[in-house]
């Protein structure tokens, strides 16, 4: 508060038609605790307990102030100071100021605050006699008592203060969490200034009047992490529970139970430790998250309601300034019975749960409190989704043709074969809507564009899947090449291994592990999807397969699959994929999140040299298919447009792309937002500590290829009609002649069902 010394150093520190192809195109792309007394959650209690819900009450906002950031209890009413010109003890709840603190320079002076029994109580470092000392004041700011802490362990920062996180003081202990070596520690001393007990790499400590303290720790030497609670007087272990890591922990008033967050604010028996139950959630009992707060303290009070200190949150790369941090205080009332209905505002149909669009919903609901979003999905996760597939694909297709689907349906990764939904007008042409909104400036054009059919879009890609190749350019220049390897043709790619075979034998074209597959039904995928727009045409519904330049082509991988330098069949190593081939395959399938990419790509080059190349592109034109996961479209049947379309445009905004990010199940998804990509990239750097050339290579090589995209789906099942026949072809089981004229006739059945 007053010392500028320790108000500088905490500032430093905060600083239709039909089916399955989806499903195959994704899965393509596709505490231990210790043993002790309470360890586990099988020994959760099982309580029923009638519904509750929270009623939110924002107490107010003023500028940090070390110190000030606590809550404190006089007259037996929840306190907090309340700074200016002359401080006071606020009632939380009444917001009325109900003392003035009397001696400012005195007892706020210090390093650390309690206030026990309506006595006020502060600690600070006399650098004059070099001691700690704890004081004690009467009304009148008058000091009482002065105990010099004996034996204490935190730090002395240039003979002047101490760093006190916490304090607390009962009728025989003063308890202190000082900073010691950067790790917080616990002492606990008697009122005459004796070291009982101390415990370190503590987070978070309370006590009740009864002799007992509970603290949490990070673990250190033998102790695990959790929390624990423990004699004052002794200094023994009543129990441990290593499960949760509470901070900030606390007491109840009568010291029964004990609180404490671990994601949720959870509720544990006192004399046992055991987990009761989880009473409040950010994001569903308020109308924020966490994301730009750090809990600086809380108290749950007689009633149950909730008292929240919390304190903006800022990156370290952030240049602020103290006038930027600001405290922030919340109060909920606990009311019985079940919270009052919102609305529901739309409906969204989805293959199967996922993250993203759990987090989207909250985030759309608490910025708009009075909707409420349905997510109607059929499958728990993806696993479930993926044995179900086909029969999810028929029955969606059904739902479409009748009508029962919500207003927005996820059609991405949904068994859908979209290049011919896309066609008609089952959903609505996003187009003008798109053009209006107010994230258009900042929208990939191209990817847009990928899903443009007959100059309408009926899909919006909240994000996509790039796939990439890595570029061995230490062999490429060994090789004496000279291409582009940013247009390179299927053909001109296959014709690099008779290369390879006369100037470095012992090397191939490919590194990848086929996984018990055959060359074709590894690469087959990507050579036809490359081609098929220039082999079937699904306006008119002809198809050409007997085409020179094809067969061509087809001859030309037969050839090259014989040859040993086509491919290293092996085990794929993340930060050397090349293994000293040409190219690798760099799958985007949803495995690795960017951070992870670029780390690879970073360490591959600290002692060799690549560059990242986009996918190869077809004979006749590029054709460059990427996928999206997470693309949704608007029912053209819905009387609720209007609400789909708005749910929509919240999923373009920046911080909702930016938790796409984070999705586990579609890890290394470029955001369709520009601004997205942005802070991915500032994401990745700050996690990593990236910088240098590589990672600028890396990044630029990923922009560029995000808008190389011609279409963001494929083909589906007549790729599949083409792919077995051909496979024989390869196999030697048929002539290509025969192969193709069965994969063509598959096809024709296909375009006239």
């Amino acid at each position: 508060m007053e010392n500028k010394k320790n108000r500088i150093i905490m500032l430093s520190v905060i600083l239709l038609v039909i089916i399955i192809t989806g499903v195959f195109i994704t899965i393509r792309n596709n505490k231990d605790s210790s043993t002790n007394k309470l360890d586990n959650k099988d020994d959760e209690k099982d309580v029923e307990s009638d519904a509750f819900y929270y009623v939110e009450e924002f107490i107010g906002e003023e500028i940090w102030d070390e110190g000030y950031d606590k809550f404190l209890k006089y007259d037996d009413k929840i306190v907090k100071f309340k700074g200016g010109e002359k401080v006071y003890l606020q009632d939380v709840k009444s917001k009325e100021d109900i003392y003035q603190i009397p001696n400012r320079d005195n007892m706020l002076g210090a390093n650390g605050y309690w206030i026990y029994e309506n006595v006020f109580w502060n600690v600070e470092y006399d650098s004059k006699n070099e001691a700690v000392i704890a004081s004690s004041f009467d009304d009148k700011g008058n000091k009482k008592d002065s105990i010099k802490l004996k034996d204490f362990k935190g730090d002395v920062i240039d003979n002047s203060y101490i760093q006190v996180e916490e304090m607390r003081v009962t009728e025989d202990y003063i308890y202190l969490l000082a900073r010691a070596d950067s790790q917080p520690i616990l002492q606990i001393f008697t009122k005459i200034g004796e070291l009982k007990n101390s415990y370190e790499n503590v987070t978070s400590f309370d006590v009740d009047n009864k002799g007992r303290c509970i603290y949490t720790t990070v673990g250190f030497q033998s102790l695990p992490e959790g929390f624990f609670m423990v004699d004052s007087e002794t200094g023994d272990e009543i129990f441990r529970n290593t499960s949760y890591i509470l901070e900030p922990i606390r007491f109840s008033e009568d010291g029964n139970l004990i609180y404490g967050f671990d994601k949720e604010l959870n509720v544990f028996d006192a004399n046992s430790g055991t987990f009761i139950k989880s009473i409040f959630e950010f994001g569903k009992d308020s109308t924020y998250f966490l994301d730009d707060y750090d809990i600086q303290d809380f108290v749950v009070g007689k009633d149950e309601e909730i008292y929240y200190s919390l304190k903006t949150k800022f990156g370290e790369d952030q240049n602020i300034e103290l006038s930027d941090i600001k405290n922030v205080y919340y109060l909920y009332t606990k009311k019985e019975g079940e919270r009052p209905p919102r609305e529901t505002v739309l409906t969204i149909t989805a293959p199967y749960r996922n993250d993203f669009m759990e987090e989207a919903i909250k985030h759309y609901e608490l910025k708009y409190p009075g909707e409420h979003v349905e997510y109607d999905y059929a499958y728990n996760n993806r696993e479930e989704f993926y044995e179900n597939g086909k029969e999810y694909g028929a029955k969606l297709a059904l739902d479409i043709i009748s009508g029962d689907i919500g207003d927005i349906v996820q059609t991405g990764g949904s068994a859908l074969e979209l290049q011919n939904l896309l066609r008609t007008d089952v959903f609505m042409d996003l187009t003008d809507l798109i053009e209006k909104d107010k994230n258009y400036k900042d929208l990939n054009k191209d990817v847009l564009n990928s899903v443009k059919v007959n100059n309408t879009i009926r899909a919006l890609p909240v994000n996509y899947l790039l796939d990439q190749y890595e570029l061995n350019e230490e062999l490429e220049k060994e090789l004496g090449l000279d291409i582009d390897f940013n247009q390179l043709s299927w053909s001109e790619v296959l014709d690099l291994v008779k290369v390879i075979e006369e100037k470095a034998p012992d090397r191939h074209l490919f590194t990848r592990n086929m996984k018990g597959k055959t060359p074709w039904e590894t690469f087959g995928d990507d050579l036809l999807i490359a081609n098929m727009p220039d082999l079937i045409n699904l306006e008119t519904k002809e198809v050409d397969l007997n085409q020179k330049w094809f067969k061509d082509l087809l001859i030309k991988f037969k050839e090259c699959i014989q040859s040993k330098n086509f491919i290293l069949d092996t085990e794929y190593q993340l930060t050397d994929s090349l293994q000293g081939s040409l190219l690798s395959f760099k799958s985007s399938s949803g495995e690795r999140y960017y951070s992870d990419q670029v780390f690879d790509f970073i360490e591959y080059n600290n002692t060799h040299k690549s560059e990242m190349i986009p996918i190869f592109t077809g004979e006749k034109n590029d054709n460059r298919v990427q996928y999206s996961l997470r693309m949704y479209s608007i029912n053209n049947r819905s009387d609720r447009k209007e609400n789909a379309w708005k749910f929509l445009s919240f999923l373009l905004e920046e911080d909702i792309q930016f938790i796409a990010l984070k999705d586990p199940e579609n890890r290394g998804a470029i955001p369709i937002n520009e601004k997205g990509v942005d802070r991915m990239i500032e994401d990745a750097n700050y996690m990593h500590k990236f910088s240098g050339v590589d990672v600028d290579r890396y990044n630029k090589a990923m922009i560029e290829h995000s808008h190389e995209i011609d279409y963001l789906y494929n083909m589906g099942y007549l790729r599949l009609d083409i792919l077995e026949p051909i496979g024989s072809y390869m196999d030697g089981k048929m002539t290509l002649d025969e192969a193709l004229k069965k994969a063509e006739e598959n096809v024709i059945i296909r375009l006239n069902e």
